[in-house]
């Protein structure tokens, strides 16, 4: 099971190096009008152009991506503090975690001890990367079916898919690498199960807990923390089979049902985005490797950035509080919202600090940047560094929540 603590999160984003000169004399009066034009000014049939605008699109979809995770924590650990008795008035990210932080602290100070972790789930929207791949292409003149290795070659298939299928949502009787709604068959798993865990489950349990409860010695009914073997509704991480109906997490074997993320099986039709094999030609190509073409590595950066804003994430948290049963309760009435806000905040970290740091550097020296390019590239920079301030607020409030300071 792949989970996510939040200690995994300390230290702040790499902020945008923001200063880029103009380019130099001999500019025709052409040049000086698109240039004040700026990003609108872009000739995107020029490669140096078109990867400028795709930096460009990034930094503007990262930074709305950014504030909405920002606000997600803001409403997150306001409704904790809600439901811990605290102070909720205060409305921005850095301000609401500050006093949820505040409140672990002391439990920590106390003896208290508190873990959070979450099983990751996050979702891109395919059809983003796609389109931007493809207009990175056409800057080249690059055929991207016939320069990706067919392996990695994914798109919208409109009949059958040969290959795997990848979200959202798929008939699938064999291995799911996602979210299974339906029955579980895989030697361990994540998520809720109606039939329970029969070996080392760690979760929330209605029903029976043979074990620890809340860290109490059990052996008859518990509705809360269970450590041990669960009957009835488990919700946490098991190392058995659920044989009852599955729901909500990872199922890594056979899963007969619906899976959102990847199933190995060639259903008939597949409504996400098929890689591997379509019997007709894929609709929206886009490499998932790299492409056998001219094609600027900085603009297939730049689209993978805008797919990670695209990212819709949720997962199950999983909560471990002793001492503080009132901690314990708020911390777990919100487990999906602190799950939902962690995952976005890991999906968006790295490809924020790669656009602001590397990616735009690289751009920013490139000898080809036309005068509408330099221009655009200044205020794209200036957005990433508000993308990046923005996510070291999501990074602190993240840590806060483990009683670390940010």
């Amino acid at each position: 099971m792949k989970t996510n603590g939040f200690r995994l999160l300390a230290g702040p984003v790499l902020a945008a190096s923001l200063a880029l000169p103009l380019v130099g004399g001999g500019c025709s009066a052409k040049d000086l009008a698109n240039a004040a034009k700026g990003c609108d000014g872009l000739d995107v049939s020029a490669k140096a152009d078109m990867t400028v605008k795709a930096f460009a699109d990034a930094a503007v979809a990262l930074k709305d991506a950014a504030l909405k995770v920002e606000a997600q924590w803001a409403t997150v650990c306001n409704a904790i503090n809600a439901d811990l008795g605290e102070d909720t008035s205060k409305t921005d990210a850095a301000g609401a975690c500050g006093v949820l932080n505040a409140r672990i602290k002391a439990a920590l100070d106390s003896g208290v001890t508190v873990s959070v972790s979450a099983t990751y789930s996050c979702q891109a929207d395919v059809s983003v990367e796609a389109k931007c791949q493809g207009q990175c292409a056409a800057s080249v003149g690059c055929d991207i079916a016939a320069s990706c290795d067919p392996g990695e070659l994914s798109g919208s298939c409109e009949a059958e898919c040969t290959g795997s299928c990848e979200g959202p949502s798929v008939a699938c009787e064999a291995e799911c690498s996602g979210t299974c709604e339906g029955t579980c068959e895989a030697p361990s798993w994540s998520g809720t199960c109606d039939a329970g865990c029969s070996a080392n489950f760690s979760g929330t349990c209605e029903g029976t807990c043979e074990g620890k409860c809340d860290g109490q010695d059990s052996s008859g009914e518990c509705k809360g923390q269970c450590e041990g073997t669960c009957q009835g509704t488990a919700k946490g991480s098991c190392e058995a089979q659920c044989s009852g109906n599955f729901s909500g997490g990872k199922c890594e074997a056979a899963c007969k049902g619906s899976c959102s993320g990847s199933c190995s099986v060639s259903p008939a039709k597949c409504e996400g985005s098929c890689k591997g094999g379509c019997s007709v030609t894929y609709k929206e190509p886009h490499c998932e490797g790299k492409l056998d073409c001219d094609v600027d590595a900085n603009c297939q950066a730049s689209c993978d950035g805008q797919a990670s804003a695209s990212v819709t994430c949720g997962g199950d948290a999983q909560i471990n509080v002793e001492g503080d049963a009132e901690l314990y309760a708020a911390l777990t009435a919100n487990g999906p919202a602190i799950a939902a806000a962690l995952n976005a905040t890991i999906a968006l970290k790295d490809p924020i600090a790669s656009l602001a740091g590397q990616v735009g550097a690289s751009i920013k020296a490139a000898a080809e940047i036309s005068a509408a390019g330099a221009v655009c590239m200044t205020g794209s920079l200036n957005i990433m560094g508000e993308a990046s301030a923005s996510m070291n607020v999501s990074v602190s409030a993240s840590a806060s929540v483990n009683g670390s300071a940010g």
